[in-house]
């Protein structure tokens, strides 16, 4: 057999190994990436390492929650919260707060809700939920922080960029309901 006969036959036959274990699904006017029945969200993972490379979180102030619970915003984000839609949202603990100017990002874990990032707004009044920038439950099948990103930048009004790029969400909270 001539060599680049050869060579065409294996490139064939690697692409047609290869071609039997992936899959594409059509998913929430999105696709999935299936490798051998797993579902891997392709988009999702180049948009967190583009995220992760490009973000620059200077300005924004984050609060993780060993500082939380005695810090005056993190009290008051956790009043807020508590009394947006009772008794359900009273037992809640706040896993962080991310701020930049007169906004705030708010990530929180319930006893009775599924875990929820909530936008809230400092005005004279003191802190205000911006009731249309509110993500709760489960990301599956997508990874979680580019798909919350997302919707809530689509829903919120005008926020500093880095408010959404800077927001990690705490592993696997929105992955397991």
């Amino acid at each position: 057999m001539k060599k680049y006969v050869a060579l065409s036959l294996l490139a064939l036959t690697a692409l047609g190994v290869i071609a039997s274990h992936l899959d594409f699904e059509r998913h929430d006017d999105s696709y999935l990436l299936q490798i051998d029945g797993v579902a891997v969200d392709v988009r999702g993972h180049v948009s967190a390492a583009l995220n992760q490379a490009t973000r620059r979180c200077g300005d924004i102030t984050q609060l993780s929650p060993d500082v939380l619970p005695g810090h005056p915003l993190g009290m008051a984000a956790q009043e807020v919260i508590s009394e947006y839609s009772p008794p359900d949202s009273r037992g809640l603990k706040l896993r962080q707060l991310l701020s930049s100017g007169s906004w705030v990002l708010a990530e929180v874990e319930f006893s009775e809700l599924q875990p929820a990032v909530i936008l809230l707004e400092q005005n004279r009044n003191g802190l205000a939920i911006h009731p249309d920038s509110i993500w709760s439950g489960s990301t599956q099948p997508w990874l979680a922080a580019p798909w919350i990103r997302q919707y809530l930048r689509q829903r919120a009004p005008p926020v500093p960029s880095a408010l959404w790029t800077c927001f990690d969400p705490t592993p696997a909270l929105f992955d397991r309901h």
